[in-house]
């Protein structure tokens, strides 16, 4: 068992008891998010908060997704009242951005990455400090293990494997690919929290697993029957998966022969180019289109509000997982 995946199960068994101190006083149990976030000179001191609706819109920027501001003060302290929030546990973006650039900018990878995501409903009391000036969210504390100390656990994993592999071989990199994407469907499978098992999965090769692995999500499937949160509703509305009644083993069978069939069949005629496609991020998949239709770097930087540094780190990954070298191989490439 690897140490990653130890300390996952750690978390997942009994949320531990270390406390970090915050000197911004709060009302007793009024629900809130509050904080300390260190800036230099670069950034505006306003944060925003953002409601991501699903897993697949969480790299969506605009203003209509901004559901509330609040001021940084001089020492580094925030709050935000969560009055309004829903019942139900949702999921939330937090983000500051560079002075002169409007609200609705989001910045994805590099130094300057500017936010990070957690979960919340109308009831949460969420203290965090972040202990990191480039990027600011790069090293996130919670005041205790809670759900969000997990949920940050997966970002924390994801990150340090995938900066591993953005310095390694291809053979070196699709070791690593493939133990991560193991260790999340780990977490996935024994998470208690709906939130927290959907992020370790859209975090994995999940659509290219869906047909090498149907068993898995047949599962999965299953053992998430009596799980009516709205998450969960739009993940299975993406493969369209029913929600699996009491006695349906014969269906599952019989959805995962058909799933077995379908993958022997892309192995069969020769589709080896989609599965790497499949291994491209949601946002290297949107730059990817951008660059088919013949979008220069630039062109991408203003779509996204993001840096040129940060495209071509995207664009060397594309190519680096499509194995193609010019962009003329990228309009050639077949999906």
């Amino acid at each position: 068992m690897s140490k990653q995946h130890f300390k996952f199960i750690v978390l997942l068994i009994s949320l531990g008891t270390t406390d970090y101190s915050f000197a911004q006083a709060k009302k007793p149990n009024q629900a809130h998010i509050s904080g300390e976030l260190l800036l230099d000179q670069t950034w505006d001191r306003t944060l925003y908060l953002s409601h991501i609706p699903s897993f697949e819109n969480m790299y969506d920027m605009s203003n209509e997704m901004i559901i509330a501001k609040t001021k940084i003060d001089s020492l580094g302290y925030f709050q935000f009242n969560l009055d309004f929030f829903p019942k139900e546990e949702n999921l939330f973006r937090l983000h500051v951005t560079k002075k002169g650039d409007t609200p609705a900018t989001l910045i994805i990878g590099g130094k300057d990455e500017n936010h990070t995501f957690l979960i919340a409903n109308k009831d949460s009391n969420i203290e965090l400090r972040a202990n990191s000036l480039n990027p600011p969210f790069r090293k996130v504390l919670y005041k205790k293990h809670s759900v969000n100390a997990l949920f940050q656990e997966v970002t924390d994993f994801v990150y340090s494997l995938d900066s591993l592999a953005a310095e390694s071989t291809s053979a070196k990199r699709s070791f690593i690919d493939d133990n991560k994407n193991k260790e999340l469907l780990v977490v996935a499978d024994t998470s208690t929290n709906v939130l927290v098992s959907l992020y370790a999965i859209y975090n994995s090769k999940y659509e290219s697993d869906y047909f090498s692995n149907p068993n898995f999500f047949s599962l999965y499937s299953e053992k998430r029957k009596d799980e009516d949160h709205s998450y969960m509703k739009t993940f299975r509305s993406k493969f369209d998966l029913p929600k699996p009644e009491r006695d349906n083993t014969l269906i599952l069978v019989i959805i995962g022969v058909a799933l077995c069939g379908l993958a022997y069949l892309f192995g069969k005629y020769g589709f080896k180019k989609k599965s790497g496609y499949e291994k491209l991020t949601v946002q290297e998949r949107k730059i990817f289109e951008l660059l088919r239709n013949g979008a220069t770097n630039q062109d991408i930087a203003n779509t996204y509000n993001i840096g040129l540094s940060t495209v071509k780190s995207h664009v060397s990954s594309i190519y680096s997982k499509l194995n193609i070298k010019s962009r003329k191989e990228v309009i050639d490439f077949k999906v």
